[in-house]
């Protein structure tokens, strides 16, 4: 059968995960009714933008291990998901469950992780790549769909070893380099290869390396497919992203600002590994040097601690000291209470309409346009929340 022009796939890295199961019920969702609350491509000056429907979007994708079920039923119990939601999408998740392809694990994780995960661990790397292209060609041809996109939502990675200098260079062949890489090369790398060579746009929600590896995005751009990322802004950092220019704009100095983060799903249990930390923590910590620059004596730090009765829920407590006028010391503190997947999952949508939108128009390799929804976004130094939603503004309404 031809493909149904109105049908896109989002191929999930992480189907089974909180994000990916927020994802899944919001679309069923929306096409029941349920407002639009979360989607930034829905609020004014940007919800006429001609973005891709979102009851057209059909979920699939990888895990290494879970049941969709056992998902939904969790973040029913720990009030994400409501109750009526996750009742009526039982068939929905039943024919994710057959559709869902065996993910890649990290080496270290071989022993808790599907068989059929497992033995992807056996293959040269070139070979595995192979088996993430004939998953997304099988999807495209069974779902029946135009277009899609792959969005990398797998647990925080641990930080590698430098790669050898060719991964360095924008117009170096990453399956070239592919060929004689690391057997321990971050898997984001290879889902965002399999994703330019079938064609469809990349997204990375996480701090994984990704398209941020001149090789791919050099790639991505002659092969003429978006990469959108890095690591979602959800919490805590889209609070300092949006607070900071406001004492540089008032010249106030900004004397120290220290982050304590609680978070209790997978992710949070992921990131007790100092090695998988390590990335997510330097994306939180450096957006402030970058909007407050005139005061390289400030002290800033962050840290996340894994608190299992949180369950999908994140606490993040922030204290900012700052000096005012004739030397005024004063201080700002606040609390941020929210769900990771709840304020994850519309922007995962979001990404996808403007994925989709980028390459319409032609527009291979990072999409800056797109940096007010990452920590640390491609091929950008603007942090400022503001400034980047005016980017992404004009974008968007551009003929």
């Amino acid at each position: 059968m031809s493909p149904d022009v109105n049908r896109t796939g989002l191929f999930l890295v992480g189907v089974r995960g909180a994000i990916g199961t927020t994802v899944l019920h919001g679309i069923e969702a929306i096409r029941g009714g349920m407002p639009k609350i979360g989607l930034v491509t829905e609020i004014d000056g940007l919800k006429d933008c001609g973005w891709a429907d979102v009851e057209s979007f059909a979920v699939t994708g990888w895990d290494v291990t879970g049941n969709a079920h056992d998902a939904a039923e969790n973040l029913v119990r720990t009030n994400v998901l409501p109750r009526d939601i996750v009742d009526m999408s039982g068939e929905v998740r039943d024919r994710l469950e057959m559709s869902i392809a065996p993910g890649i694990p990290e080496p270290e994780d071989e022993g808790g992780v599907d068989n059929k995960s497992a033995d992807l661990l056996e293959l040269p790397l070139t070979e595995v790549l192979a088996q993430l292209r004939d998953d997304i060609c099988n999807w495209k041809s069974s779902e029946r769909l135009r277009r899609g996109a792959v969005i990398y939502l797998a647990s925080a990675e641990r930080d590698r070893d430098m790669l050898p200098d060719g991964w360095y260079d924008s117009d170096a062949d990453p399956l070239e380099l592919l060929k004689t890489a690391p057997r321990d090369l971050s898997r984001s790398i290879l889902y965002a290869l399999a994703a330019i060579c079938e064609g469809v746009p990349f997204i990375n929600f996480t701090p994984a390396p990704g398209g941020d590896l001149p090789a791919i995005a050099g790639f991505a751009r002659r092969e003429g497919i978006p990469l959108l990322g890095n690591d979602g802004k959800t919490g805590e950092t889209l609070l300092k992203t949006a607070l900071a220019p406001m004492f540089r704009d008032r010249n106030l100095n900004v004397m120290a600002w220290e982050g304590y983060n609680m978070l209790g799903n997978k992710d949070g249990a992921a990131l007790e590994d100092p090695q998988r930390a390590k990335a997510k923590l330097r994306n939180k910590d450096v957006v402030l040097p970058s909007i407050l620059p005139n005061n390289p004596m400030m002290h800033s730090g962050v840290s996340i601690n894994f608190v299992p009765s949180l369950h999908d829920w994140k606490t993040a407590m922030d204290y900012i000291h700052f000096e005012g006028f004739l030397g005024a010391q004063m201080s700002l503190q606040f609390t941020w209470h929210g769900s990771d997947s709840a304020l994850a999952a519309p922007l995962v949508l979001d990404l996808v309409r403007i994925a989709l939108r980028a390459q319409d128009r032609n527009e291979g390799g990072p999409v800056h346009a797109a940096a007010a929804f990452f920590k640390s976004p491609l091929e950008m130094e603007e942090h400022d929340f503001h400034r980047q939603m005016t980017i992404f503004r004009d974008w968007a309404n551009r003929d």
